[in-house]
């Protein structure tokens, strides 16, 4: 394994998976999720900490399964595993939520599968290409 792909993938897909679900969550489907999921409203939390943790840590995954054990190096690769991994990861999440809660309903179980595949679709192919620039 590279470490040095590795530690600058995953930065550069925390990077980019906090600024892709900042645009997917609180703009481009936030009036959406709100009526999808009435519920969460009433828990929001504003602390950035726990976003970037996780966001990184979204980022440190992929560029760990990439680079370990897929040998993902396009950007295509990257794109079509993040986005694979990031929809039954949502699933799985929110599928448990809405049994266990009700701060989710299938609806906004759907869109959040489909939010997470593409913001980890999106993650995925920047650390992808990263892993296969200039590489040796």
């Amino acid at each position: 394994m590279n470490t040095n792909k590795f530690l600058i993938g995953s930065l550069i897909g925390g990077i980019v998976a906090f600024m892709a679900g900042g645009l997917l969550y609180a703009v481009v489907f936030a009036d959406l999720l709100a009526d999808l999921c009435p519920g969460m409203a009433a828990v929001q939390n504003d602390d950035m900490v726990p976003l970037v943790v996780g966001n990184f840590a979204t980022g440190t995954l992929l560029a760990y399964i990439f680079e370990k054990w897929a040998g993902i190096r396009t950007w295509m690769a990257g794109g079509m595993a993040g986005a694979t991994i990031g929809a039954l990861m949502g699933l799985s999440f929110d599928s448990m939520m809405h049994g266990t809660t009700t701060l989710f309903s299938w609806g906004g179980v759907a869109l959040d599968v489909v939010i997470s595949a593409i913001l980890w679709g999106v993650t995925g192919a920047v650390i992808g290409w990263w892993l296969g620039f200039k590489r040796a």
